[in-house]
């Protein structure tokens, strides 16, 4: 605690320090477009005249927004259309005007050769390698602006032999913010027979004409790296004067080009729900694997001899068999508190003070021949070479032993080998199913690559969140590893208590394998909905299927079922367990029978129902020394915590914990005695790659 305290204190400490300290503030940068409405009208010589209006709101400080407009074509990929990709490319872009919306009014920006961060109103220009670039300058922090481009694109329209076409990515995939509504409104202003047209882009998206001079394309959200294009087929007379001219029949060729690429976004999208079809299907066989072996034969609660069962299974061994279990730090204790009630060890109480009481252990040389494989263990572990040990001081000093994992494993080893030879917990699943189980993960894993491939996978650029975030974090290091801390303790907990419960339930090795890989794998799934752009979000559905192939393949070497004797021994000890649980056949034992609380008190400490038969054994008159190990705060401690100091100090989640709270310490001390301010610089950002699909003349917005 004092520990956690000083951690506390020192959070404090740096919270204040930065909140003193201008240099030391980190702001989380960031800016989306509101709306983007697009109006574009088709000339008869082909062009394409655009008017762009684009709301910008910004979280931070930026200089003014770019735009890059490729009018080449470029990222050669899977051909899908007849008719040649150059044909699309546009023949140069002129810039009419740039202008921002402010108050009502619209104030126009001045071309300038050069221009620095921080100058306002103005904007440049550059082509390079085909590629129009466009900065605009207008400091801006915390707000919005909406600012309009009117510029037409030359050469766009395509005649055909038969009709006109206009195809152009108007969203390229190198845009790096994402839009909240977007919306194109294309017009042919003389047009008189019908139009066609597609949209090509996020599934979301709605295509529609409006009348015969005028179609429409809206898509709201529309994430990073997605592109957003639009094809309309029309009459080509309505581009007299084009100067791209195809000379084919070109009506057919589009009509089969986009049926085919509908075909193939329905197969991905088909694809994609397979992938959950076949996730289900390795679910219901994984229960149908549990049922088959690992689910035991019923059989009827038989009398119970009490006694015969003392004979037969120690305490340990009788948890572990009770539960379907391994062993527990409980069970130490459990055949500690047999040993006693045995008199392989004698117990001396020793009044301390007048609330306290020491209890001594005895070795009992002439009886230690007389112990089983696992009480000769604990016996010797509990004595570590001394004759004579304070009981509540050596189950404090027992888990911090270097050896404590290896003798914690061993005695887990020689307990289930017990049950093993008394016919409990037999593998039953075929060699022959684990292979196919093993090979059915690497089919899985097959499918999952198969998948991504097909579907393709967009790296995330610079202004997705995980970029955003990951920055700050790492410079408010100490911050970031107590707030990691939190949610680590919380699954460490939760992971134990459900361990706990699911022990004491069914006890099913399977289960707590199965709770583990389900929470790695559903922290990975919401991460990824969180984190990854929308185009990605499809990898739920392969992150699912690799969870159920897993969990099939790593539990099914821990099915186990049990012999018919075992059944029996199994039903017979759960009805110890119901007997000592309800206190039923218990009400009128005669006073030489008293005898077996003891038993009865190490039985249900492995059974993890002590605080049962406490509260039976309180109400009685018993051995004096049984009386005084239940009503000591101390002892109790261990027994109804299930012994969790042990687990405290040897498991590896809880050392793992130990030794991150001391990093935490140490970075912490470390980030306070070093703290220091300093510079940082800025410039143009941009780039990306480009998204999946057919893709024309690109178009690329950033902030700056």
């Amino acid at each position: 605690m004092k520990r956690i305290y000083k951690i506390l204190i020192s959070f404090i400490f740096i919270l204040l320090l930065m909140a003193f300290n201008e240099q030391n503030k980190v702001q989380a940068k960031s800016y989306y477009i509101d709306d983007m409405n697009i109006q574009a009208i088709v000339l008869e010589n082909g062009d394409l005249e655009i008017e762009q209006t684009l709301k910008y709101t910004f979280n931070g400080s930026y200089n003014g927004i770019y735009i890059t407009i490729p009018t080449k074509y470029k990222n050669k990929e899977e051909k899908i259309s007849k008719i040649s990709d150059d044909i699309y490319n546009a023949q140069g872009i002129e810039l009419q005007k740039v202008s921002q919306l402010k108050n009502g009014e619209i104030v126009e920006f001045q071309k300038v050769n050069n221009a620095s961060n921080g100058q306002i109103r103005v904007y440049t220009e550059e082509l390079k390698s085909d590629i129009y670039k466009l900065k605009v300058f207008c400091p801006t922090e915390n707000g919005s602006k909406t600012f309009k481009l009117n510029y037409i694109l030359k050469n766009i329209c395509v005649s055909h032999n038969d009709i006109g076409e206009l195809y152009y990515n108007f969203i390229g995939g190198e845009w790096e913010c994402t839009i909240k509504n977007l919306k194109i409104d294309i017009y042919l202003p003389n047009n008189q027979t019908e139009l066609k047209i597609w949209g090509h882009g996020p599934d979301n998206g709605i295509s529609e004409i409006v009348d015969n001079t005028h179609v429409r394309l809206k898509v709201n959200n529309v994430p990073t790296g997605k592109y957003v294009a639009g094809r309309v087929v029309f009459d080509k007379s309505n581009i007299p004067n084009a100067q791209k001219v195809s000379n084919i029949d070109a009506y057919n060729l589009i009509y089969e080009d986009e049926q085919q690429i509908s075909k193939i976004n329905d197969k991905k999208r088909n694809y994609t729900k397979n992938i959950y079809l076949f996730a289900l299907a390795l679910i219901i066989y994984w229960v149908i694997l549990l049922i088959i072996y690992e689910k035991d034969k019923k059989i009827e609660l038989v009398q119970v001899n009490d006694e015969e069962l003392f004979q037969k299974y120690n305490p340990m061994v009788a948890g572990c068999l009770q539960g379907s279990r391994d062993i527990l730090a409980r069970d130490i204790i459990a055949v500690i508190l047999n040993l006693i009630e045995n008199k392989h060890i004698n117990l001396e109480i020793k009044k301390i003070n007048s609330e306290s009481y020491g209890y001594y252990l005895t070795k009992v040389p002439e009886k230690e021949n007389m112990m089983d494989e696992i009480e000769t263990i604990i016996y010797n572990w509990v004595f570590e070479g001394a004759n004579v040990v304070e009981l509540a001081k050596r189950l404090g000093e027992i888990p911090k032993d270097k050896l404590a994992n290896e003798k914690f494993e061993r005695l887990n080893n020689i307990t289930q080998k017990t049950l093993n030879q008394k016919g409990a917990n037999k593998r039953t699943v075929p060699v022959l199913l684990r292979v196919f189980n093993t090979f059915l993960f690497f089919i899985t894993i097959y499918v999952v690559i198969k998948h991504i491939m097909y579907e393709g996978f967009e790296i995330y650029n610079e202004t997705d969140i995980l970029f955003t975030i990951i920055p700050i974090l790492l410079y408010m290091l100490p911050i970031t590893m107590i707030l990691i801390y939190i949610p680590i303790m919380i699954i460490v907990n939760i992971r134990h208590q459900v361990t706990k419960l699911v022990h004491k339930v069914t006890g099913q090795k399977v289960v707590t394998t199965s709770i583990t890989i389900i929470s790695i794998f559903l922290v990975i799934i919401l991460l990824t909905v969180l984190i990854a752009n929308k185009a990605n979000r499809y990898i739920v559905a392969d992150e699912i299927l690799l969870c159920i192939s897993l969990i099939i393949m790593l539990t099914d070497n821990l099915m186990l079922k049990n012999s018919v004797k075992m059944i029996e021994d199994y039903s017979k000890i759960n009805g110890l367990k119901q007997k000592i649980e309800n206190y039923t056949m218990m009400e009128d034992r005669d006073i030489e029978q008293v005898t077996l609380w003891g038993k009865y008190l190490a039985y249900s400490v492995s059974f993890g129902i002590a605080d049962k038969i406490c509260k039976r054994i309180k109400g009685l008159y018993v051995d004096d020394d049984l009386l005084n190990i239940i009503n000591d705060k101390k002892m109790l401690d261990y027994i109804f915590s299930n012994y969790s100091f042990f687990y405290y100090n040897t498991s590896l989640d809880r050392r793992f914990m130990r030794g991150y709270t001391k990093a935490i310490g140490t970075v912490v001390s470390s980030y306070g005695s070093n703290s220091s301010s300093g510079g940082s610089g800025g410039g143009f950002s941009g780039g990306g790659g480009f998204s999946r699909g057919r893709r024309l003349s690109e178009e690329a917005g950033g902030a700056f």
